[in-house]
């Protein structure tokens, strides 16, 4: 090659690189705290039954193949990734993404289950209308996971969150540490929210087809 050509060779890698889009930082649980406080909160809770199965536990419940599945849609609704120490310790969350008509699979702490689910004792119903109000029973049925074999719970407590465009955090990505210990991220999404556990750590859920939280009602 000669020095002529060289030297436009390297002249088109410096302008791709100037080109690029620079990475965005996500934004860190200690710049999100200060900002937090600026949001209205407005409490939700959920009043339906939702599926919950010990991540490691998985395949006895369902099979290899839709454990295999389901451990690769796990955060794929906001880009949520998981530390692998932490999906061992974990419960698997079945939800369903009305707006984008997606499954919305996430992973939640032992603490997180023991301190806010209680075991659900009621009867599941079998109406097709009835079972389409259930996000867990709508993307167990559309992904072909016979719910009577899985454990539900109903969460005992109000969850309070903030709407995510009232601090400016709307289309960002975010710092989280799932468990108090290992760094992933979260998109916020368009319409998304936010919120914050007792510990201070604090998270995103996107919005659905009715721009509430996923799997939430107001209380």
């Amino acid at each position: 090659m000669s020095s002529e050509l060289f030297r436009k060779y390297i002249d088109m890698i410096n302008e791709a690189q100037e080109e690029a889009p620079a990475a965005v930082a996500a934004v860190s649980q200690q710049e999100l705290a200060p900002l937090y406080p600026k949001g209205k909160e407005v409490q939700f809770i959920k009043n339906t039954p939702v599926a919950l199965i010990p991540f490691t536990n998985l395949a006895k419940y369902i099979g290899d193949e839709k454990a295999k599945e389901i451990a690769n849609l796990a955060g794929a609704v906001d880009n949520t990734s998981y530390d692998n120490a932490y999906k061992q310790g974990s419960y698997v969350v079945f939800q369903w993404n009305s707006e984008t008509n997606k499954p919305d699979i996430y992973l939640a702490s032992p603490q997180a289950v023991q301190t806010k689910y209680e075991k659900f004792e009621g009867q599941l119903p079998s109406d097709p209308k009835q079972r389409s109000k259930i996000p867990s029973l709508v993307v167990l049925d559309k992904m072909g996971i016979d719910a009577s074999k899985l454990p539900f719970y109903v969460k005992k407590v109000p969850t309070p969150f903030i709407k995510a465009r009232d601090i400016g955090l709307e289309g960002k990505k975010i710092a989280v540490l799932w468990g108090g210990k290992y760094p992933d991220t979260q998109d916020v999404a368009p319409g998304g929210f936010l919120t914050r556990e007792a510990n201070g750590h604090i998270y995103t859920v996107a919005p659905d087809a009715n721009g509430l939280p996923i799997g939430y009602i107001h209380v």
